[in-house]
């Protein structure tokens, strides 16, 4: 049998010599170097050397001449022209439509120096992810590959996974919802981009927090259609402020149990509020509960959809805050008049999220292994949580969080006088990623903050993290802060573990 590597190293001393004969490097009637000689040359066998030239020679790139050596052919079998230069700005370019979403924002993050950022706002830790038992699920699914997987996939999504989202929802969040009403998507932003497709013309009007989820408004706005900032609180958006402001809105964009970046979440008075007002206007509400599994204060809240009682709500989840943003799985809970479409509308997007991954997210779940990660991760989670906000309260304390019930990120209000933009950069300079508040607010911002988060940041290294910000803060100020610890009172879970 042939050795794997010698046949890797002929294949090497192949593609290096017909590209230098294509790339003109070695021009037509160039002889080739002796055999032996470029096998020395290349640390290989003599006969790998030998093997790459008759091969070159079978395919028209070089001819041999007995006694006289090998030549590179005149006439090459796949010869290109010399590449042309790229063709300067002509009088094409992005429609008006195209660069309208050319310039919409996706986040607020950008470039962090220093290695893996600290204080990465709203992400998981990647050290923590399950690898060892998503491998064996991976080679569980591959190893008994049946071939409906090799195909196109499902364009509602494979119907195991759909029925263990079922079944999650079901005991997770107490949501009891039909699998054949489930599509699967590339995440909750293709979920809300599909939905506003389906649901909005251009100039509708929509609801969304403000501040809100960026990306989101974002989706609103590519499919046409014209926010309306409606404020959103210590309690998540104000429904009486978006009765005044646009009562006639046909969508409203929501995050009900963790609003982002504040953290309210809505309450019974407002959830109802918002449902009487979707029944009676014929409008539709995307309920975005992205990372409603991991709470830090009181009972965990039901999803707005449990109350819906009209088929008012689109209830849209994802595995990117419980297991990993690179997955790429999320999904959307429709009710029934809108299955069809939202599936029709997503297929013309992709062809539906790889197979493969389904599958082994199905099986993974089956075997309980997300309920067993979340759990792990919930401990985890707020180990790191409280570790970052003592962190902050000793070495940063001119930075007043923002006391939110859930989620993965937090919010700090910065000292009056502070230079929010010059801050930010300070400390993505530093290492650390945090994000402008004033970028999440859909209007003139309210308050000047950062969002960081703690979830992605080792309880290790909350100390140092703590540091880099608050000298990111003093630079923002414009001069040495030298301010006493603060007397104010911290975040209620951290306070009541002080007390004990």
């Amino acid at each position: 049998m042939p050795d794997p590597l010698d046949q890797t190293r002929q294949q090497a001393v192949f593609d290096r010599l017909r590209q230098g004969i294509l790339a003109g490097t070695l021009a037509p009637g160039a002889q080739l170097p002796p055999t032996r000689r470029l096998a020395e040359e290349l640390g290989v066998a003599r006969q790998t050397v030998v093997l790459a030239y008759e091969r070159l020679a079978a395919e028209g790139y070089v001819r041999a001449r007995v006694g006289s050596g090998t030549f590179v052919a005149a006439d090459l079998p796949d010869a290109a022209p010399s590449p042309a230069p790229m063709p300067g700005g002509g009088g094409g370019g992005l429609s008006c439509r195209g660069a309208a979403l050319a310039a919409l924002p996706a986040s607020a993050s950008g470039p962090v120096a220093d290695g893996p950022p600290l204080l990465a706002p709203g992400v998981p830790a990647p050290e923590l992810f399950p690898a060892t038992a998503w491998a064996r699920c991976a080679a569980r699914v591959l190893r008994d590959l049946p071939p409906a997987l090799t195909g196109y996939p499902d364009l509602q999504g494979l119907p195991a996974l759909r029925a263990e989202i079922a079944a999650h929802l079901a005991g997770a969040r107490g949501l009891i919802v039909d699998p054949d009403h489930i599509v699967v998507t590339a995440g909750t932003q293709q979920a809300l981009r599909v939905a506003a497709e389906l649901l909005l013309d251009p100039g509708d009007t929509a609801w969304v927090e403000d501040p809100g989820y960026i990306a989101g408004r974002g989706a609103l706005r590519a499919a046409g259609a014209m926010p309306v900032a409606v404020p959103s609180d210590t309690e998540g958006l104000d429904v009486a402020a978006g009765l005044r402001l646009a009562p006639a809105a046909r969508l409203a964009l929501v995050a009900p149990s963790h609003a982002t970046p504040l953290g309210g979440a809505l309450p019974v008075g407002r959830r109802l509020a918002l449902l009487d007002w979707a029944a009676q206007a014929g409008a539709w509400i995307l309920e975005d509960d992205a990372d409603s599994e991991f709470r830090w204060q009181g009972k965990p809240l039901p999803p707005l959809a449990s109350l819906d009682r009209v088929g008012r709500v689109i209830y849209c989840g994802t595995f990117s805050k419980s297991l990993a943003p690179a997955l790429r799985l999320g999904f959307a809970v429709v009710p029934p008049p809108l299955t069809a479409g939202f599936v029709r509308a997503r297929a013309l997007m992709d062809r539906g999220p790889a197979t493969f991954e389904q599958a082994t997210l199905a099986a993974f779940m089956q075997h309980g292994g997300l309920a067993a990660h979340i759990r792990r991760m919930r401990t985890e989670y707020a180990r790191r949580r409280s570790a970052v906000l003592a962190a902050l309260a000793q070495h940063c304390p001119a930075l007043e969080p923002v006391a939110a019930p859930g989620g993965l990120h937090l919010v700090l209000k910065l000292p009056a006088g502070c230079d929010e933009a010059a801050v930010v950069r300070a400390a993505r300079a530093r290492g650390v990623a945090a994000a402008p508040l004033g970028a999440y607010f859909a209007g003139p911002p309210r308050l000047p903050g950062l969002v960081t988060g703690f979830a992605a940041t080792p309880v290790a290294r909350a100390a140092e993290a703590a540091r880099r910000l608050a000298m990111a803060v003093q630079e923002g100020q414009g001069s040495a802060l030298d301010l006493p610890r603060a007397t104010r009172p911290l975040d209620p879970i951290l306070s009541a573990r002080h007390r004990e």
